[in-house]
C-alpha cells in the first residue's frame, strides 16, 4: 500500500518495480542530506567579515559612554531612549518587539512612504505595498493611494549649496 502510494506520487513507474522505487528514493533522500550538510557546513566554517572602518572606530564604539545616533537622521539620543526626539524613529534594543512600542514603530515605518523621501528602489516600493496589505488589510487601497501620491512626486536631492557647506560653517562662509 505504501509503495504504492509513492509509486502515484512519483508519477509513472515506467516499469520499475517497487524496490527500485525504493533504492531510488533512498538515494535521492542520500543526495539531499549530503547537500544539506554541505550547505551547513559552507555556512558554520565561512569566514567572518572584518568590520567596515579601522581598529580606532572599533575601539570608540566599544567605549560605555559612546553617544548613540538615530540610524534615520543621525541625530544623538540617550540610550535609554526608545523613539528618537527628532524623527520619531525606534531606537530602542527591544522598541520593535514589544507590543504596543512596536504599533508606533510601525506607524513611523509607514508613514515613511506616504510623506517622506526614501530610496525609490523596486524592492523597498514592492515592500511597501505588501508591508501596507499586512497592516491596513482591507484599507490597504487607502494607503497604497497615499504611496502612489508620494512616489508621483519628485524626488528630493541635496542640492549644491547644501553640499558645499561644511558642518561648521554656514552657507554664507562657504562661498
Amino acid at each position: 500500500m505504501k509503495h504504492e502510494m509513492l509509486a502515484i506520487c512519483l508519477g509513472q513507474t515506467g516499469g520499475m518495480t517497487n524496490s527500485e522505487l525504493l533504492v531510488g528514493l533512498l538515494g535521492i533522500s542520500v543526495l539531499c542530506g549530503y547537500g544539506c550538510w554541505t550547505l551547513a557546513r559552507w555556512f558554520w566554517n565561512a569566514p567572518c567579515q572584518p568590520d567596515p572602518w579601522g581598529k580606532e572606530i572599533s575601539a570608540e564604539l566599544a567605549k560605555d559612554d559612546c553617544t548613540p545616533l538615530c540610524p534615520h537622521c543621525l541625530s544623538p539620543h540617550q540610550l535609554s531612549a526608545e523613539f528618537c526626539p527628532q524623527c520619531g524613529a525606534a531606537v530602542g534594543a527591544y522598541t520593535n518587539w514589544l507590543p504596543f512600542p512596536r504599533l508606533f514603530s510601525v506607524g513611523h515605518t509607514l508613514r515613511i512612504g506616504t510623506g517622506e523621501n526614501f530610496k525609490r528602489s523596486p524592492l523597498v516600493i514592492a515592500g511597501f505595498f505588501i508591508f501596507g496589505f499586512t497592516e491596513y488589510g482591507p484599507f490597504a487601497p487607502v494607503y497604497w493611494f497615499k504611496l502612489i501620491r508620494n512616489l508621483r512626486k519628485p524626488a528630493c536631492s541635496p542640492t549644491s549649496e547644501h553640499l558645499e557647506s561644511s558642518p561648521g560653517k554656514s552657507s554664507s562662509e562657504s562661498v
